[in-house]
């Protein structure tokens, strides 16, 4: 005989272990349904600037993963990711690379530098498993390396483009070189001397930062720099082909001494960071951008003549972590991305292997897989889109896009005014042979460039009003203004949504006479007041739930994308995406329209292609079209569902309650007439609403739900009646009171769930 209390240990045991067994069972099932990714990047033991940006990288793709996930993940898995931290040394990097390789994860995001992403490279090439980085930009990183991919130009593009764009573009023929320690910076410098001399052009004199920089070791360069100006042979720009948290000291004696001559940067200074680790400095306080004004840097995102997606992106990363996203954290969104896409693609091809691919199972096919995936992401068929960009990999699994040019003001990076955009297709450019030798198309190796002006735009919205839901029209009041260079018309414009009716008549808004005209430092500008009437295509759906958009579009009436692209002026407007000021400007803008009431306004340039070759043979031949940058202005609009429901929906709530009193009258008082009559009038009512919206709106929006939920209560008591006049309830007077107390316990029902799902549904 067992001692109870024994017993009740025994089975307390028993009962734990099949509890630990269940929840263990739990967990490795769901290890085995989530797919695992790795990212790798310095995220403590070394400078500020580093450290910020490791955050972002790993902010940038946890932000995708979240997104994925909530969209229901990867044909329904849930992605997680592990994160590493290398410190931005290639010791930790090795070591972390081989815990990675241990680990669960099919792939791997990362490292930040290409010195960290060559050691681990090798690492991830023996062990089988994809890393992706978004800012390592060494050639060998993926050039001896098919398990390495990147979503950034590499080094020898990169130097060959600054060389171009130094020589070709700012016109200069003598240029000097500072080189940081490490591979980035060797490879690239080395690059840019070789490029710039194939050119024409001379490299004054050239430094190598040593392992331990210091004050002294800057101040010697600054001092050689004071030397060669005195001699008369003082460089046009000097090339800093160093990352971030070398050239902070430079920046800062080249600018306390007031040397005046260009300084021109890779991907790795092209961040908001660098003006940012100058904030507080006296001078920088003093003046917005000191230390980093007129600093030119390559970089493969620019926010500023980014589309609508790169701005959603952008918007979404502030609200998310409230800091502003550079761009590298577009890059490993974009990473990120590849990842996953890579993933779906080969659960859709490989559905016989749905079940048991990246379960946990076969890490290896797993990771092989992931590889596999992301080398079919190789042509413009099979370019991956993301919130940011399209892309695709080369033959060394590098994007093919080429760099931006941005240039700091006022600590912000904006484009400069003169970009190269690579030409796909150099057939289908117009009058190409007279291009070449003007030098309007460059070429690096066998790819050819275009220079394109950047025209920077500013739109202040002030007052919206007259907003017509039956043609879908509003009247905006606004002031508009251009700045540039060189002889350019950039206000010959054309509003792609001017009023439709004017539109249709073939009539075009056109702009008078400017209310201000000049020129600063050598940039030109132009301001106008424009108040007119714009159409946007309304969609009634979710009406009166429904949001809209008002938009202000307009773009060049001559000049195509690859000749001019209008970009946002970030430093002449207002942020009032920023909620404190958003909330003035609503107040001001909106208050004719009561309504409505804007949600959020988001300014960005995309292209806007034209079918129609207008006869152009090149176009023909070569299966093109003509795009243009379009900029829009874009607000979003919201209806105020509480007025509406006083103004428009407080007769309906009176028809149903008084359909529901008649379930409390006398059965013979009830009737079909009587019912008939009262539906008749919702019927009315019903269309009369429905009358402001435009004609020919063919498909059910929101509203008529809920009618027909009240034509359903209607139906309900009809049935009743019917029911309730049969021979069998004629004479039957408990019978007919046990229908009525049915219908007053389904009526009140019916409204409830009703109202319940068109709120879920809608709101």
């Amino acid at each position: 005989m067992i001692p109870k209390k024994k017993l009740i240990i025994w089975l307390l045991t028993m009962f734990l272990t099949v509890i630990a067994v269940i929840v263990i069972t739990n967990l490795q099932e769901q290890n085995q349904k989530n797919i695992t990714i790795a990212i790798a990047a310095p995220l403590s033991n070394t400078g500020q600037v580093t450290q910020e940006l490791g955050k972002s990288m790993v902010r940038a793709a946890q932000l995708c993963i979240d997104q994925v996930n909530k969209a229901g993940g990867i044909e329904g898995r849930k992605v997680q990711l592990k994160i590493y931290d290398d410190q931005g040394k290639i010791d930790v990097a090795e070591k972390v690379a081989r815990e990675i390789v241990e680990s669960p994860a099919i792939a791997v995001i990362g490292h930040y530098s290409s010195s960290t992403s060559l050691a681990a490279g090798k690492i991830y090439q023996a062990a089988g498993i994809p890393a992706i980085s978004g800012s390592a930009t060494a050639d060998a990183v993926t050039a001896d390396n098919d398990w390495y991919f990147r979503t950034i130009f590499n080094d020898s593009f990169q130097g060959k483009f600054i060389a171009t764009y130094l020589r070709k573009v700012l016109g200069y023929s003598e240029i000097s070189i500072i080189r940081g320690y490490d591979v980035y910076g060797l490879n690239l410098g080395r690059t840019v001397e070789t490029a710039f001399r194939e050119l024409g052009g001379e490299i004054v004199a050239q430094w190598q930062l040593p392992t331990n920089q210091n004050l002294a070791s800057d101040r010697s360069i600054i001092e050689e720099l004071q030397e060669l100006k005195k001699s008369d042979r003082f460089p046009q720009a000097i090339v800093l082909a160093t990352n971030r948290a070398q050239v902070r000291s430079l920046l800062r004696e080249i600018k306390n001494r007031n040397l005046n001559l260009s300084l021109f940067g890779g991907d790795d200074i092209g961040d908001v960071s660098i003006a940012q680790s100058f904030s507080n400095l006296l001078k920088e306080q003093e003046t917005p951008g000191f230390f980093t004004n007129g600093l030119y840097a390559t970089v493969p995102t620019m926010y500023d003549v980014a589309n609508d997606r790169t701005q959603q992106f952008r918007k979404t990363f502030e609200e998310v972590y409230k800091m502003s996203p550079g761009w590298s954290a577009a890059s490993y969104y974009n990473a990120t991305t590849a990842i996953v896409e890579a993933i779906h693609r080969t659960l859709l091809t490989e559905k016989d292997l749905a079940k048991s691919a990246f379960t946990g199972k076969d890490i290896k096919k797993d990771r092989s897989r992931v590889r596999e995936g992301l080398l079919r992401i190789n042509s413009p068929d099979t370019a991956v889109a993301t919130g940011t960009k399209r892309f695709y990999f080369n033959r060394n699994n590098t994007v093919t896009f080429p760099p931006s040019v941005g240039i700091f003001d006022r600590g912000q990076l904006v484009s400069a005014f003169t970009q190269l955009q690579i030409v796909p297709n150099i057939e289908a450019i117009l009058n190409s042979e007279a291009k070449i030798p003007s030098e309007n198309i460059l070429q690096i190796g066998q790819q050819y460039l275009q220079k394109t002006d950047i025209v920077y735009v500013g739109l202040d919205i002030n007052k919206v009003s007259y907003l017509d839901e039956k043609s879908s029209t509003y009247l905006v009041d606004f002031y508009l203004w251009f700045r540039y260079k060189g002889n350019l018309n950039p206000d010959q414009i054309e509003f792609s949504n001017y009023g439709i009716d004017r539109l249709d008549s073939g009539e075009r808004l056109a702009i008078e006479e400017p209310i201000q005209r000049g020129e600063d430092n050598g940039v030109k500008y132009k301001i106008y007041r424009i108040k007119a009437d714009f159409h946007e295509e309304f969609d009634f759906r979710n009406y009166p739930f429904d949001k809209q958009h008002l938009s202000v579009r307009f773009r060049h009436t001559e000049l195509t994308r690859n000749r001019l692209i209008y970009a946002i002026d970030l430093i002449g407007m207002q942020d009032i995406t920023r909620k404190e000021l958003f909330n003035q400007w609503k107040e001001k803008v909106f208050n004719e329209i009561t309504s409505w009431t804007p949600t959020k306004i988001t300014f960005f340039q995309d292209t806007l292609v034209k079918d129609s070759t207008l006869g152009y043979r090149q176009l023909i031949d070569t299966k093109s079209n003509l795009e243009y940058s379009q900029f829009n202005a874009v607000i979003e609009i919201k209806r105020k569902l509480l007025s509406f429901s006083i103004k428009n929906l407080l007769p309906l709530w009176f028809f149903i309650a008084v359909a529901y009193q008649f379930l409390f009258l006398p059965f013979d008082l009830l009737s079909a007439e009587l019912l008939s009559g009262l539906l008749l009038a919702v019927v009315f009512y019903h269309l009369s609403l429905l009358d402001a919206l435009p004609d020919g709106v063919g498909y059910v929006v929101a509203l008529d739900y809920a009618f027909y939920l009240v034509y359903l209560l209607f139906g309900l008591e009809l049935t009743l009646v019917t029911v309730g006049s049969s021979d069998k309830f004629k004479n039957n007077e408990a019978q007919r009171k046990k229908l009525l107390l049915l219908g007053r316990v389904l009526f009140p029902m019916i409204v409830f769930v009703g109202s319940i799902w068109l709120y879920l549904l809608y709101v």
